[in-house]
């Protein structure tokens, strides 16, 4: 049974942009702590937790994770959006 897992099992999934001004929809597993730059953020109990990217922002994301005792750190690159 230990075969059928693969790594992807632990990984974050991602729904939206990084995109200026966009909000982002993520999935973990339910007993992870997540924290996006320095703020951690709360994760539901089936794992799926949110956050927005500022339209002004200049700097990529980290999104550190933790499970386990085990961290992980993703970064993340914002992409520039262009206003009318």
């Amino acid at each position: 049974m230990a075969l059928l897992i693969t790594t992807d099992a632990f990984a974050i999934n991602f729904e939206g942009k990084f995109v200026q001004g966009h909000f982002i929809i993520g999935k973990t597993e339910p007993d992870t702590k997540i924290w996006i730059d320095k703020k951690r953020v709360k994760v539901t109990g089936n794992g799926y937790f949110v956050f927005g990217i500022g339209r002004d922002r200049k700097f990529d994301i980290t999104i550190t994770k933790i499970l386990n005792g085990k961290k992980e750190k993703i970064t993340k690159k914002v992409l520039k959006r262009k206003y009318n």
